[in-house]
């Protein structure tokens, strides 16, 4: 049915008549001249916005690279400075023993890499050099040293850096620094270095050689580092080009560190400029110019003027070009019908997907958060559509805050999250989608393996106690035998014998063999309680009812401490449990709290239902268990005190896991331990 539809809609537009099509040619050609003017427009703008945007980076590029090799030039200048102030110190100090010599300065200068060492007396007169044969006196002074060396033999100064200065007598470049010679003899030690090298070095790869490189990239017209009234460096001849004094847009740029654009006449042609200054440490060494041809912008235009002549031979094929066109429309509504149903057959699967699914933009702004990403993060649609992920409370102390912020790439990373106060365990993978190298959008896939773990867990510890059943089963059947033997022997020494001599030791050591043997039975008693532990017998009771249960028991054991214990109950439901042997449990809890707290401080037992779970929690403010054995203390035999059996806890981990629950322990040195329990 679709198909003649669409041949009648293609007999519809052959059968138009001439006239219709002349009077839509003429309509279709006003139309592409103004289409043609408006793209010349639109590609003016993009044009100058491609030019702006290339400039700026340009300018960006030279301005840090220029800021490198100037701080560079001034590392390496105060490096040959402290090097030189070295040399001239140390000859101050031979020259204070007098041990000073032209052999002695020449044996130093090659030693320390200098190229002249003089010693001058107060009046300015050389008294040694390192060069041996002074050959320099017949060539005509440059200058004199009294033009350097004046504030130190005026004795304004004790240490004087030079800096470059033309040679003497020679040609050529030299850095130099001074020092005050020792003690009252006054005069001055300089110490030279020959410089034209590291010029050399410095013009070669320094800041002209940058503006001359740069100067040579297609495109690029001029670059000139300008001050209010010369110029620095160019790479090239700017003769005729602006100065601070007569433009104003120098100016604001220059006075308000902006970088700036605009279209400027040089030599006769357009050109796009770019203004920065170039600061370093607060400092303005001068004002940047870059100046890009406008080719592109000119051939713009020539493909305008090109697209008129081009419009006459579209008038030829405009009823191809019209049948074409409407053609291409028909198939556009189809893939625009196809387009919106694949769409919503997507939106359909991933409002249904078993994984929460979010989905942001390059600006941060959700564009998909499905069904199963609001449970888990107990949202409405509302709450999270086109808002910004960022500001959402629960990422603030969360791993997931940094994989939207840096739109990192993962796979199955396992992260735990606190969600209004529940503590869940998210397993991650993500991806971009990006678009001409820029991306579009960035989607994390979550799924919630908190009961996977939990599960996990109940599994390991069930398997744990097992084994630990399986080991105590063992380890008491055979201790209680030879045990029975030992207590009996005990027993018949006791009232069967009696020494002649040392009766009270005697006596002694019996009741030592009796009580220690009692002691162990109670051990061995206790094993086989863990091993074979005494069937459940669950009934339902009221949580204030089993918690008033224990408040007699718990009075009674921090009597004799500055304790202060306290209940609290959220929701007063009633809950299905072994009483006696949940009792048990808490009693256990409470002796370890009360044992870890010193003198003063609070034990806490609070109740909640949450996620149709009962979770208990019993914590205190005691000296807390450190990191190395918070994973072992529900293991059989660990204990941390001196008279414990290592039992209390691990028999209070199978009395939960009997209950189908789970107890963990978070704890924290100097501040208390918490163990939480979670019941069905």
């Amino acid at each position: 049915m679709d198909i003649l539809d669409e041949e009648k809609k293609l007999r519809h537009i052959s059968n138009l008549k001439p006239r219709y099509l002349i009077i839509l040619s003429a309509f279709l050609f006003i139309l592409m001249i103004v289409s043609a003017y408006y793209e010349l427009l639109e590609n003016k703008k993009e044009v100058y916005h491609m030019l702006e945007e290339s400039a700026r980076s340009l300018v960006n590029t030279i301005e840090k690279s220029s800021v490198n090799t100037i701080i560079s030039d001034q590392e390496i200048e105060e490096l040959l400075t402290q090097h030189l102030f070295a040399v001239a110190r140390n000859v101050r100090r031979l020259d204070s023993l007098a041990y000073l010599s032209d052999n002695l300065l020449e044996h130093i200068s090659q030693e320390s890499g200098v190229y002249r060492i003089n010693v001058f007396s107060k009046n300015g007169v050389k008294i040694f050099t390192n060069l041996l044969s002074d050959t320099m006196h017949t060539l005509a002074d440059k200058h004199s040293p009294l033009d350097y060396l004046k504030p130190i033999l005026e004795g304004k100064k004790s240490e004087l850096v030079i800096g470059f200065k033309p040679a003497r007598f020679e040609e050529g470049e030299r850095f130099a620094v001074a020092v005050s010679r020792a003690g009252r003899k006054g005069g001055a030690i300089v110490v030279n270095f020959d410089a034209q090298s590291f010029l050399d070095f410095r013009r070669e790869v320094g800041f002209g050689k940058l503006i001359q490189d740069v100067g040579q990239q297609s495109g690029v017209d001029y670059i000139v580092l300008q001050s209010s009234n010369e110029i620095i460096a160019a790479n090239k001849s700017v003769e005729g080009i602006s100065f601070f004094k007569d433009d104003e847009f120098l100016r604001n740029a220059f006075e308000n560190e902006l970088v700036l654009t605009r279209t400027t006449e040089f030599q006769g042609h357009s050109v796009f400029e770019v203004v920065k200054t170039l600061s370093i440490n607060g400092t303005k060494y001068g004002l940047f110019r870059i100046g890009l041809t406008m080719d592109e912008i000119n051939s713009v235009q020539m493909r305008m003027y090109r697209r008129a002549f081009i419009l006459t031979f579209v008038l030829f094929v405009l009823t191809v070009i019209l049948v074409s066109v409407v053609i291409t429309n028909q198939n556009y509504r189809i893939i625009s019908e196809d387009y919106k149903k694949i769409k919503s057959l997507t939106n359909n699967i991933l409002e249904n997907f078993s994984l929460g699914v979010i989905t942001i933009d390059k600006d941060n702004l959700v564009k998909i958060f499905n069904k199963f990403a609001l449970k888990i993060f107990d949202f409405e649609s509302d709450q999270v559509d086109n808002k910004n992920i960022l500001e959402f409370d629960f990422l603030k102390k969360s791993k997931l805050k940094e994989l939207f912020e840096k739109k990192l790439v993962v796979s199955d990373l396992e992260l735990n999250i606190i969600i209004k106060g529940e503590e869940k365990i998210l397993r991650v993978n993500s991806f971009e989608i990006s678009e001409n190298g820029q991306l579009q959008f960035y989607t994390i896939t979550i799924e919630d393996v908190t009961e996977l773990k939990q599960n996990e867990l109940i599994k390991n510890q069930n398997e744990k106690l097992i084994a630990m059943g399986e080991l105590a089963s063992s380890v008491a059947h055979e201790i209680r035998n030879p045990l029975n033997s030992i207590m009996m022997i005990s027993q018949r020494l006791e009232s069967e014998f009696q020494p002649s001599n040392k009766s009270d030791l005697f006596a002694s050591l019996s009741k030592v063999l009796k009580d220690e043997s009692s002691r162990v039975n109670k051990i061995v008693e206790d094993f086989i309680k863990f091993a074979r532990p005494p069937k459940l017998i669950p009934v339902s009771t009221k949580v204030s009812n089993f918690f008033e249960s224990l408040k007699p028991i718990v009075d009674m054991m921090v009597k004799d401490k500055k304790i202060k214990f306290k209940f609290k109950i959220e929701q007063d439901n009633t809950i299905k449990i072994d009483i006696e042997q949940m009792r048990q449990v808490f009693i256990n809890l409470i002796q370890n709290a009360i044992d870890a707290i010193d003198s003063e401080g609070e034990i806490l037992i609070t109740y909640n239902f949450k996620n149709n779970k009962n979770i208990f929690e019993v914590t205190d403010t005691g000296k807390g268990i450190s990191p190395d054995k918070i994973g072992k203390i529900f293991n059989i035999y660990f204990t941390t005190k001196k008279e414990g059996t290592g039992l209390g806890l691990s028999i209070v981990q199978r009395i939960i896991l009997q209950h189908n629950g789970t107890i963990v322990a978070r704890s924290e040195l100097g501040k208390g331990t918490t163990f939480k329990i979670t019941l069905p």
